[in-house]
């Protein structure tokens, strides 16, 4: 039996999930700010570039300022 959380997941239903609109997931993607990965036409996220996203765009903004 596999007790292990998976470390990715459906990126548009787990973006949703993150209240992160399907558009926006995809410029995120396209920015390199999140991790993607295609298996067939369905494209997937790594669930550990959403959570470290928030302090990614601060660290980024950071920059900015």
């Amino acid at each position: 039996m596999n007790t292990q959380t998976p470390t990715y997941r459906p990126m548009v239903e787990t973006c949703r999930e993150y209240g992160i609109s399907r558009s926006v997931a995809f410029d995120l993607a396209k920015a390199g700010l999140i991790d993607t990965f295609r298996i067939g036409q369905r494209r997937y996220v790594y669930l550990d570039s959403l959570r470290t996203l928030p302090e990614r765009l601060a660290a980024e903004a950071a920059k900015v300022a």
